[in-house]
């Protein structure tokens, strides 16, 4: 099955490099071969309780972020699993949508996932088409800073599924400059200033994972975080930055909610991103 999807993609690309620019077929020829071998396409499903989600993967990273829905972030499966009919959840950082797609399954959830990396959104999108939630999932090619305005977001990687990209900046996760290997240019927006001027559904839980940014997310969302309509936010941090996500914590309580707990997966217990968190506070009923 997989490999007859994977050579129909192939013979797709293939026939799209006979309308290509020059710039296009370049691109597309590097994409079909990788030392000789094809572009790995699969359709990974993943069963839960909300029934089975499909995800539509190229490359070896979406699908490692399929099989491990469960068991990279459970504390971000447990906060999704309180959510309520009626609710609204934005996810800032979707990547190609693991969590989106995870709370738009359970009826009566609306979903807003925001993800300014060309390739995760592509992905992101054609996960919400082949799980038909386009009536519940909307996706939005833009970032979110303390300033509304044209930048670049700085890649590490452009590989699908990739993480480690900043607004503006070139910060990593650990707070730490690096020089980015693509720049692709976008506009990004307070959050703020984005519900102002557009008027979304406004968000109940608000989901944000974004590596390096956060205090400029969380300082362009200060009235937002502060309307009682915003029940709880889940935001990761480095624990090791203690002055950097202190002031987040800081931020985030001032507008009324308070830290309620801590986690990662087990799975990062050790190495690198050992001192990674998930943050989640809840706003205290008055």
């Amino acid at each position: 099955m997989r490999v007859a999807i994977r050579e129909k993609a192939v013979g797709m690309l293939r026939f799209c490099l006979r309308f290509a620019g020059r710039r296009g077929k370049r691109l597309i020829s590097a994409a079909l071969s990788e030392e000789g071998s094809h572009i790995p396409l699969s359709i990974e499903r993943v069963a839960t309780s909300r029934g089975v989600i499909a995800f539509y993967c190229l490359g070896d990273l979406p699908v490692w972020r399929a099989q491990t829905l469960f068991s990279k972030e459970p504390e971000t499966i447990e906060w999704i699993d309180s959510f309520v009919t009626g609710d609204v959840f934005w996810d800032i950082g979707a990547n190609v949508g693991i969590y989106s797609l995870y709370a738009a399954r359970k009826p009566g959830v609306k979903v807003l996932a925001f993800e300014p990396a060309s390739a995760n959104y592509a992905l992101l999108n054609r996960n919400i088409e082949l799980n038909g939630l386009a009536d519940r999932l909307h996706a939005f090619c833009i970032a979110f800073a303390n300033g509304t305005r044209l930048d670049s977001l700085n890649m590490m990687s452009t590989e699908f599924g990739g993480a480690l990209s900043s607004f503006g900046t070139p910060v990593d996760n650990h707070g730490n400059a690096f020089v980015p290997n693509f720049r692709q240019f976008t506009i990004g927006y307070t959050v703020d200033a984005f519900i102002s001027q557009f008027q979304p559904e406004f968000p109940n839980h608000i989901k944000i994972d974004v590596d390096g940014i956060e205090d400029m997310i969380v300082a362009g969302a200060a009235n937002t975080l502060k309307d009682p309509r915003v029940k709880s936010v889940s935001i990761e941090l480095d624990d090791a930055r203690s002055d950097f996500t202190q002031s987040v914590i800081d931020a985030i309580e001032g507008a009324g909610l308070k830290l309620s707990a801590k986690r990662h997966g087990e799975m990062f217990d050790d190495g690198v991103y050992r001192h990674i968190f998930n943050y989640h506070f809840h706003r205290i009923p008055a």
